[in-house]
């Protein structure tokens, strides 16, 4: 069978995107649900200070 992923950005709030996921196969929807990112700026200092040994 064909299996096919859907995703809608559907917020953005600052540096949070919110999406929304769905799969599906021949036979009709597997799953489907919300995926929650953060954007993280890597050249933050407090950021590369916790990265440090």
């Amino acid at each position: 069978m064909q299996l096919t992923a859907t995703v809608e950005l559907v917020a953005v709030e600052g540096r949070s995107l919110l999406s929304n996921v769905e799969c599906r196969d021949e036979a009709g929807i597997i799953g489907s649900g919300t995926h929650q990112r953060a954007i993280i700026d890597l050249d933050n200092q407090r950021l590369q200070d916790k990265a440090k040994p």
